[in-house]
């Protein structure tokens, strides 16, 4: 799938919770599944357009708060179709109904149904089937399960969801994907098991009508590709697909012809579907990457597309050392050619086919770049850990500043990062794996004269936790869907909300705290319960593994607030 350039280099994320009334957006949509973590990328698209939904989402996924009614065709697959998810029951359920039916989907998800995949923010995305699973704040502390013979191994959890399959030293077999293209493939799969099979079936044949062998056929849903097929010696081909009411995309390519893209959509009353396709001779796009002085750039993807707004690749390659390229496989209609590289303003021309032929030039304009490594106690690259950075002057994080919003991404196996497109400014870089923290927090400048920031982030500081005690105004304990939360209110402190689970006893405990202050409240989801006695903030002291006891309970009236 070809890189959206609306969307920053390693899929950057920056947490602003979304409106109450903004809709999901699908795992399925082609883009990252931003809806269920409740993330949203500022940046619009190129030209002002909007993505729209997809068909599929998983129920898993998103509980979209829009009040639709199911079509009669959406109804019988309802795992598939979003708006099956508010069906009769009614439009809205109260907070309390919803925060119940997500714990006992939690307790009573079935393991063999849990997908799961590591967010490019860091931490463990999992799903499971029926009601959607209760969702991490995005904006606080993902909770974290350590291996008990190596405390420094750490999983980070963004869904509340958080079963053993997905933790590296159990024994058995993992739920864990590899890459989010994988677990986007594997939820369909899942989903679509019990549906009819259809088959797409025929020929493959060249402009003169001789049988191709060996032509690569590829096919996506909804920006996922999911099949790879080769035809045979007589250019025959056979797919099996699921049915259902979606559309598949599909490319059929082969060195020296023209690649063909073309959409399918199965229907229960045609099983099998006779489709032949006649690749024409090929069309060879040949050009330069270059940068505002004219110096040509190497190492940039080149996309080939037949619109500027395709997610589909007709053809891909990559600029030599002198910056020239050539693009293989296109057809004589004109295409636009996706330039993108890490530290580089992504570029999109459009190529027309001309005689004589002429060279596309494309010029690629320098943007900022911080990178570095995340290192161990020991010195070694830290894997999994959570790279998070604030731009500084943009005010108090949380306070309804859109500008406020930290960016947070992960590192790679080896501890490395990178990230690009930043605006201009002084940031402040933390670092995170489990307890394990960098602290201070780098400061850095990003400026015209210095695009690039180089760092080393190393995690020697064991965070602090603070314990305490809540009860309600009867002397109860609070409902077992209460949270414990602290919120940063200092500027070294890490710009995310850390959260604490409450117990049956009403005790709780956060952990992995940056030293500084912070603004204690207890929250039923969005909702806070009113504090009438105890501490309203916690001091956490600069040294290292502290455990600050509250002085007194916590106590809150039952009634929560909104």
């Amino acid at each position: 799938m070809v890189p959206d350039p609306s969307i920053p280099s390693s899929a950057m994320k920056q947490a602003r919770p979304a409106a109450d009334d903004e809709p999901p957006i699908s795992f399925f949509s082609g883009k990252w599944h931003l809806g269920a973590l409740r993330f949203r990328i500022r940046r619009p698209r190129p030209g002002g357009g909007s993505t729209s939904h997809a068909i599929y989402t998983d129920s898993s996924l998103t509980t979209s708060p829009v009040c639709r009614r199911p079509s009669p065709l959406a109804a019988p697959v309802a795992v598939l179709a979003a708006i099956a998810l508010v069906a009769a029951a009614g439009c809205r359920r109260s907070r309390d109904e919803q925060a119940r039916a997500s714990s006992a989907a939690v307790a009573q998800t079935d393991s063999r149904d849990v997908r799961c995949v590591e967010r490019p923010e860091g931490c463990v995305w999992c799903v499971g089937r029926g009601t959607a699973a209760p969702l991490v704040e995005p904006d606080a502390l993902p909770p974290s399960i350590c291996d008990p013979k190596d405390p420094g191994n750490c999983v980070d959890f963004c869904s509340r969801l958080a079963p053993d399959c997905a933790l590296p030293w159990r024994t058995g077999t993992s739920c864990l994907l590899t890459t989010e293209e994988d677990f986007r493939r594997e939820l369909f799969r899942r989903d679509t098991a019990d549906r009819p099979e259809a088959v797409l079936q025929g020929k493959i044949t060249d402009d003169s009508g001789k049988r191709v062998d060996g032509a690569k056929i590829r096919v996506w849903f909804q920006g996922t590709p999911i099949l790879d097929e080769t035809s045979g010696k007589d250019g025959s081909y056979r797919l099996k697909l699921r049915a259902g009411p979606w559309i598949y995309a599909i490319r059929v390519s082969h060195p020296g012809l023209a690649a063909e893209i073309a959409e399918f959509k199965p229907t229960e009353r045609q099983i099998t579907v006779s489709r032949s396709f006649h690749l024409a001779p090929e069309v060879v796009a040949r050009g330069k990457v270059t940068d505002g002085k004219g110096s040509p750039i190497s190492g940039v993807s080149i996309h080939a597309l037949r619109g500027p707004d395709e997610q589909i690749e007709t053809a891909e390659a990559q600029s030599a050392e002198d910056g020239s390229f050539v693009v293989n496989g296109l057809d004589t209609r004109r295409s636009y050619l996706r330039a993108s590289k890490l530290g580089w303003l992504p570029t999109t021309v459009k190529w027309t086919l001309t005689q004589p032929a002429t060279r596309a030039a494309i010029k690629m304009q320098r943007t900022t770049v911080i990178k570095g490594m995340v290192l161990d106690a020991e010195g070694e690259g830290q894997s999994n850990a959570t790279v998070v950075a604030l731009l500084s002057g943009s005010g108090v994080f949380g306070a309804g500043n859109d500008n406020s919003s930290p960016i947070i991404w992960t590192v790679d196996s080896d501890g490395a990062f990178a990230q690009d497109r930043f605006p201009l400014g002084t940031y402040y870089v933390w670092a995170r794996h489990g307890e394990m923290l960098a602290y201070p927090p780098e400061k850095i400048e990003l400026d015209d004269q210095d695009l690039d920031a180089d760092i080393e982030l190393k995690l020697s500081h064991r965070g602090a936790r603070v314990r305490g005690q809540v009860t309600t105004v009867g002397g109860s304990p609070p409902e077992s869907e209460a949270r414990a939360v602290l919120f940063p209110r200092s500027p070294l402190a890490l710009p995310r909300k850390a959260l604490g689970e409450i117990d049956h006893a009403g005790a709780f405990v956060v952990s992995g705290l940056f030293p500084g202050r912070y603004e204690l409240s207890i929250r039923i989801g969005a909702r806070v319960l009113p504090i009438t006695k105890g501490p309203r903030e916690v001091e956490v002291p600069i040294e290292a593994g502290t455990t600050v006891d509250l002085p007194e309970p916590i106590v809150v009236r039952p009634q929560a607030e909104e």
